[in-house]
């Protein structure tokens, strides 16, 4: 047990927290990355429609992407509404359908593939973390979900490395060796009594 709390534990924990922390700010890069390229398209399409206050509006989405699950999805409705005063029904038609079609790419195939390489969790676990975390806990949830399923992943598989080592010496350690004391080093049978 004391070998546990020696320098083999304290870097154990050393190293689990440092890969723990780079989950964690790949989460965070990852998720701006993904914000900016919501922004940056959102500003293309708008300028390309007309509509006013495009680079605001484009920021607006920025910070709403920023949400797991339902921010894009506002961004893109308060949009709409301004859209409506703008060439309505052409300019509104068109930001919805384009709407509709990015979030659903974003969705299926950036936000796991940006998520899955930053944290190196695994595509269906990003769904379904962000999936449950969402229903459990509302949008905090959904903000905290992929960065929990990271270090969960990351403390079992540390954990698992920590306790290799000493199960494998445990195994192959060889029976302690008594020499020529006692019954001549190994365990022999008892003998008969004599009759």
């Amino acid at each position: 047990m004391a070998s546990r709390r020696g320098p083999e534990h304290e870097e154990w924990l050393n190293r689990l927290y440092d890969r723990i922390g780079n989950a964690v700010g790949n989460y965070v890069a990852g998720a701006l990355g993904q914000a900016f390229v919501a922004g940056v398209l959102a500003f293309i399409v708008l300028s390309i429609l007309g509509v006013p206050y495009a680079g605001s509006l484009a920021v607006m989405i920025f910070l709403l992407d920023l949400v797991p699950l339902v921010g894009a999805t506002l961004g893109a409705i308060l949009v709409g509404i301004i859209t409506l005063f703008n060439d309505f029904p052409t300019v509104t038609i068109i930001w919805v359908i384009w709407s509709i079609v990015y979030q659903q790419v974003e969705n299926n195939v950036i936000q796991p593939r940006i998520q899955a390489k930053a944290v190196q969790v695994a595509p269906f676990v990003v769904l379904t973390s962000v999936l449950f975390g969402s229903t459990l806990f509302g949008i905090l949830g959904a903000l905290l979900a992929i960065p929990v399923a990271a270090a969960i992943q990351i403390s079992i598989i540390e954990y698992n490395a920590f306790r290799r080592p000493e199960s494998i010496g445990a195994v192959q350690a060889p029976p302690p060796d008594d020499g020529d004391a006692g019954n001549g080093g190994g365990a022999q049978p008892p003998e008969p009594a004599p009759a």
